[in-house]
């Protein structure tokens, strides 16, 4: 049995969208505001569809069954080094090949989710090897589709379209439609990231429709808010919020707390490139509040990072530091090397316009 699991993540805290501002700013709110923007790189927001694959685990033996539900457990209650210990348990000399595969892919999943790409790939493809002796196809297009992802992480956008494309095919012709779907959206990720944007939204399109007619709510959601963050690339920012909006509502109603972050994220970040920014800010302390309730690390630096980029709008550049000063420490932490370099740029820019500015100000008469 294959599902998919969203994983939402408000990719910027240095990763925002040209700015629109409006209204007037003093000199020093210029000056910070220039030093940001100098760091900022095209948004990348995004949900990502890491599939699970459970091949008959809920049916095995006790010894098999017991550990996974028990770190099926855990997986939902965000503790997932707790759930990799569980997970590990259920390797016994009983599980077949595909049981052994879909083992490898949520372990990998779990890795994944708290930045350790490297053991995630590692899981990966070890499911791809215990898939392929098993002819397990399913298993197979799973496994292939998150080494997509591991490689998409990596900025690796080639290698990544083409295993998303290998597991679509296999998705394809065996007709699993909830597959196709997700690999149609990570293939237009893809796109997106590349800037080639009219073909990601043709893909993102095709996708809310199938998720419309299997009825499939969260990848309703999901499809909603990746057509939105075209719209609000294109500058298109009252029908990104619109979409943004229904995305946030259904996963409000469906209780998916890493959905319910992305959009709140990405709302906030459409009123601060309108400059109501304090909006913009509520939106962003929401979104922060439920990543540190979730325990989602990435998500917490993002959320911070952003309410740093407002507050250096706003003209307070202490504050901005202090947010960003966390930000960078988390992404230290988890070895986010590429978020790393950005975030101490960006610090690097607001000090260089901070003392700037202390320089303009005892030089005044």
């Amino acid at each position: 049995m294959l599902f998919w699991a969203v994983f939402g993540s408000v990719m910027g805290a240095l990763a925002l969208l040209t700015a629109i501002y409006f209204g007037v700013r003093t000199p020093r709110q210029k000056a910070v505001k220039q030093a940001v923007e100098e760091a900022t790189r095209p948004i990348k927001t995004e949900l990502e569809r890491i599939a699970e694959y459970l091949d008959g685990l809920p049916d095995a033996p006790p010894k098999i069954r017991d550990p996974f539900v028990e770190a099926q457990q855990l997986q939902k209650e965000y503790k997932y080094r707790e759930a990799i210990q569980r997970y590990e348990a259920c390797f016994q000399p009983e599980a077949t090949p595909s049981q052994r595969a879909a083992l490898h892919i949520l372990i990998g999943n779990c890795f994944f989710r708290v930045s350790e790409l490297e053991e995630a790939e590692g899981h990966y493809r070890q499911a791809e090897t215990a898939a392929k002796e098993a002819e397990d196809n399913e298993g197979l297009a799973a496994a292939l589709g998150n080494i997509g992802i591991i490689y998409k992480t990596k900025g690796e956008l080639d290698k990544a379209l083409d295993y998303h494309q290998q597991a679509l095919k296999i998705h394809t012709e065996i007709g699993d439609r909830e597959g196709e779907a997700s690999q149609v959206g990570n293939i237009g990720l893809i796109y997106q990231t590349r800037g080639e944007l009219d073909k990601a939204l043709e893909l993102y399109e095709r996708v809310l429709k199938i998720e419309r007619e299997i009825g499939r709510r969260w990848g309703e959601a999901t499809a909603l808010g990746n057509i939105g963050l075209i719209y609000q690339t294109k500058g298109k920012l009252d029908k990104a919020l619109d979409y943004h909006q229904q995305a946030l509502n259904i996963d409000r109603e469906i209780g998916l707390k890493e959905g319910e972050a992305s959009d709140l994220g990405n709302i906030g970040l459409i009123y601060r490139h309108k400059g109501e920014l304090d909006k913009a800010l509520d939106y962003h302390q929401q979104a922060l509040k439920i990543d540190r309730e979730i325990g989602y690390r990435e998500g917490e630096a993002q959320d911070l990072g952003n309410i740093g980029l407002i507050y250096a709008d706003k003209g307070e550049p202490d504050k901005a530091l202090d947010h960003l000063e966390q930000t960078l420490e988390i992404f230290e932490q988890i070895g986010a090397k590429i978020e790393i370099e950005k975030t101490k740029q960006t610090i690097g820019k607001i000090k260089k316009s901070k003392e700037s500015n202390r320089g303009q100000d005892s030089g005044t008469v």
